[in-house]
């Protein structure tokens, strides 16, 4: 750690230690409910850490090279804090995503490498899907920052590789993870992520994953958020079946019924998320250098694999249950 990532984790703890006392005084509090994983009442918000980290990283920088991503993060980072302190309608947040997602995309390249309108088209569906998947799945104490790390390291390891992206962008985020694991990777959290943290990862996780796969032609990339991604999209798919209403609170994502089913604290059940994307990341580098059709090959079988682990693993979860 250099004197700079000593300063930016030095003002990341200073900011996120007011919030912490700020949201106790205004009451920006997560009350738990029959379908809540917490038993008391919890600061929600602590991601803002995150949308500061992003801050300091152009600060230090001295410029905003990504204007229309910085735009974008903004307005999700705002709708997501707004959220937290007064719950949004989705009809009045679904637009201003849709805004922000082609923001992102459109810096990340997606509008404007000459790609296949098809291919700009399924990148934009992903990519709003990809944000909302990402805010679908903050639910349990460590899951976010630990499922962020295992993308974020394999992604540091493509940008030593292929220089992307200044490597401080990668670094800073690290930061902001390490400050949010004291008052959230623990049995009782202090703090939860919230929307904006949420929301905020998921902005740069997409500007990555988008800057990426534009510039190395890899689709092949986007199984890493794979574990994420199954569990969002096939349990919305699960949820219609059983004709629940997808907007409210439930209790039915695999990392859920894991704790309470076989009784595994939230730290176990993200870690095992964690680890599991890193093995499939590892395995996802590896194909790099193989030709188009050979990793669409491979996104096929990795997405067919994780569908059948998806309706195995609910199938006996159900039986459980019964």
């Amino acid at each position: 750690m250099n004197i700079q990532h000593l300063i930016q984790f030095i003002l990341l703890s200073i900011f996120l230690y007011a919030y912490y006392k700020y949201a106790q005084k205004a009451k920006i509090i997560d009350n738990p409910n029959h379908r809540s994983s917490h038993t008391t009442p919890t600061i929600r918000g602590g991601g803002i850490v995150f949308f500061i980290a992003v801050l300091l990283f152009f600060i230090f920088l001295g410029k905003i090279p990504y204007p229309y991503f910085f735009t974008g993060f903004l307005l999700l980072s705002v709708l997501g804090f707004i959220d937290d302190k007064k719950e949004l309608s989705a009809k009045l947040r679904f637009p201003f995503q849709l805004l922000a997602v082609a923001l992102i995309l459109y810096d990340a390249g997606l509008f404007t490498n000459d790609l296949p309108l098809i291919v700009q088209i399924l990148g934009f569906i992903v990519g709003v899907g990809f944000v909302n998947a990402f805010n679908f799945m903050d639910g349990i104490n460590g899951i976010t920052g630990f499922y962020t790390l295992a993308v974020v390291v394999p992604l540091l390891y493509l940008n030593f590789q292929y220089k992307i992206f200044d490597n401080q962008f990668f670094i800073v985020i690290i930061l902001a993870i390490i400050v949010f694991a004291y008052y959230n990777f623990r049995k009782q959290a202090l703090m939860f992520a919230g929307d904006i943290g949420s929301m905020a990862l998921a902005s740069v996780l997409l500007f990555w994953l988008g800057k990426f796969m534009v510039e190395l032609k890899s689709p092949i990339l986007i199984v890493l958020v794979l574990i994420y991604g199954l569990d969002s999209a096939m349990t919305i798919i699960y949820r219609i079946y059983l004709k629940e209403n997808i907007s409210e609170a439930h209790r039915h994502h695999i990392y859920q019924k894991m704790v309470d089913v076989w009784k595994m604290s939230h730290l176990q059940v993200a870690f095992v998320y964690a680890l599991l994307q890193v093995l499939i990341s590892v395995i996802v580098i590896q194909f790099l250098p193989l030709s188009l059709p050979q990793q669409w090959i491979g996104i096929v079988v990795a997405f067919v694999f994780g569908i059948l682990l998806y309706v195995g693993l609910q199938y006996y979860f159900v039986k459980k249950y019964l």
